[in-house]
């Protein structure tokens, strides 16, 4: 495959991921759990009426690095906004020519508690009461098997995200949050793509928030 195509392919993959990256969520406190919360729990909190930001924007910074010929790596920066309840875009800097149509892009990252329209919704049998995992299984049937989401039971984060495929293949993406006074915001995400004729590792850095045309000072990135 052609480097300009390869690269091309590897953001297409990284956007379909964004698709169904979550919203910001606030860290609220609250108990550790002594069972584990139901699906219809989990998929509430994650797209709780929360005090975060409605709007915000961001420098983003983009590393693409293959792990199959050609081995190459690429870095784009750009700008991204947020808007509630989902709508995400992007703004990318010096994209290569092949790559063009994913320099600026908009994403409608929807409503959670609405994927049961979409999936089958349970637990996945790796699930636990303090790392609880829900399993999505599309109703139409496609290239992707299940997607497995693991969230934070107690803020509503959506950790990490597995797509396991009907090939053979899986995606895993992992979300970094950083405290941005009552809110917790994405600061970093991180996926690995192993699919037939794509493996790459990818990586986003959010920086530079500004909510309501204020600078919004994040602190130190936590994965809880």
């Amino acid at each position: 495959m052609p480097r300009r195509d390869v690269i091309g392919l590897a953001l297409a993959v990284m956007m379909a991921i964004s698709v169904t990256a979550p919203c910001p969520a606030r860290a609220q406190q609250v108990g550790s759990p002594v069972a584990a919360p139901s699906v219809q729990t989990l998929l509430a909190r994650l797209s709780a009426d929360n005090p975060m930001p409605r709007e915000y924007t961001a420098n983003v910074d983009l590393h693409v690095k293959l792990r199959m010929f050609p081995f190459i790596g690429l870095t784009l920066h750009g700008d991204s906004s947020f808007k509630r309840p989902g709508l995400y875009h992007f703004v990318f800097r010096g994209v290569p020519k092949a790559a063009e149509k994913f320099n600026e892009m908009n994403y409608d990252l929807g409503d959670a508690t609405k994927w049961p329209d979409r999936y089958v919704i349970a637990a996945a049998p790796q699930s636990t009461a303090l790392a609880p995992v829900v399993r999505l299984t599309p109703k139409v049937r496609g290239m992707v098997k299940w997607l497995d989401v693991s969230i934070d039971p107690e803020k509503g984060h959506l950790m990490r995200a597995v797509w396991s495929r009907f090939d053979g293949g899986t995606i895993t993406l992992v979300q970094t949050y950083a405290p941005a006074g009552e809110n917790e915001i994405v600061s970093r995400q991180t996926a690995s793509i192993d699919i037939p004729h794509m493996k790459a590792d990818i990586s986003a850095e959010y920086r530079s928030f500004v909510v309501s045309g204020m600078p919004l000072v994040a602190g130190l990135p936590s994965e809880r």
